[in-house]
């Protein structure tokens, strides 16, 4: 099997547009999202449309939970906040519906299971794991928590990265290909498709690839200026009212079917 695996979409299609004509080109079994569809971004119910159209297999994360009003968004910065309470009501019913079927933790072969942020203590759409210390609390969750897995892919910090247990040794995994040891456990995580956090503007993926052993990343380039420019527009004027002003300007009929 071949997968295509992306997370923390975030509402930007411009981003994921590009992200699946670059799937296209790899010719993948299948595709794997790992949450964070929604936030922040102005096309929620473009980007769900597309990965469910894609019929791509695919775990919820905080902010997807959050736009179902499943999470409190206290915690949330202010732009996070304002652009969940927009979300909110412009989410379809098929998107909210499609949302809200996607798990928590989905196994999608008998040795990758998805998750969005950790595994630690339990299995959660909170907790970044951003350090050495984390990664390896979550890598042994995989090894030990009855998964029957040996890869865990997980997103949320918007870093791309692959991390490798193997005995009592765990560690990072370097480099642009990642061969995939046997025996070995591994998280990897692809970076984020709509909102980089790494320096690297681009939208940032991976392919992994079950027969050749590799996890492989991948960068895309995009229309970031469109991409910024409509949520600039948003935040300019507030996200209370702007159907209109934006369905007369873009071309994707973003907001046909708000939910209201």
């Amino acid at each position: 099997m071949r997968y295509a695996v992306v997370s923390d979409v975030h509402s930007n299609v411009e981003a994921l547009s590009a992200v699946l004509a670059a799937i296209d080109a790899e010719r993948v079994d299948a595709i794997v999202c790992l949450g964070d569809v929604v936030g922040y971004g102005a096309n929620p119910n473009e980007c769900a449309r597309l990965l469910a159209a894609a019929g791509a297999k695919c775990v919820v994360g905080n902010h997807d939970r959050a736009a179902l009003g499943l999470r409190d968004t206290a915690h949330f910065g202010r732009k996070a906040r304002e652009a969940m309470r927009w979300t909110r009501r412009m989410l379809s019913d098929t998107s909210h519906d499609w949302l809200a079927s996607l798990p928590l933790v989905r196994k999608v072969s008998s040795e990758v299971l998805l998750f969005h942020a950790a595994l630690h203590p339990t299995p959660n759409d909170e907790l970044h794991l951003s350090s050495l210390s984390r990664l390896e609390k979550s890598l042994r969750a995989l090894r030990e928590g009855g998964y029957g897995a040996r890869i865990g892919l997980f997103g949320h910090t918007h870093h791309a990265g692959a991390w490798r247990a193997r005995g009592g040794a765990f560690g990072p995994a370097p480099g642009e290909i990642v061969k995939l040891d046997d025996g070995a456990h591994y998280l990897i995580n692809p970076g984020s498709v709509g909102q980089s956090r790494d320096g690297d503007p681009r939208a940032s993926f991976a392919v992994l690839d079950m027969d050749e052993g590799i996890a492989r990343f991948r960068r895309v380039p995009y229309d970031t200026t469109l991409a910024m420019a409509k949520i600039a527009a948003l935040e300019a004027r507030g996200r209370r009212g702007l159907s209109a002003w934006l369905s007369a300007r873009l071309p994707l009929g973003l907001f046909a079917g708000q939910r209201r």
